[in-house]
């Protein structure tokens, strides 16, 4: 994901724990939620919180699809 370039404006920082954070302008998040889901479980979304809620609710759609092979 590091060496990928998504966004003239993307902004990218490795944190002290080996974490990398990077931010991104977008205007429609669907096309940002599909390339999160791309990178899923090992991505966390931190902000936007609206961001995040739509991921979450992309990821619980998806594991609902699968329920009955849980139970």
């Amino acid at each position: 994901m590091a060496d990928e370039h998504w966004h003239p404006q993307q902004q990218s920082l490795v944190l002290e724990d080996g974490c990398y954070e990077l931010r991104i302008p977008y205007a429609d998040p669907r096309e940002l939620i599909m390339d999160i889901l791309k990178y899923e479980p090992d991505v966390d979304v931190i902000e936007p919180k609206s961001l995040r809620q739509l991921v979450h609710e992309r990821l619980a759609s998806a594991l609902a699809q699968y329920r009955d092979i849980l139970t």
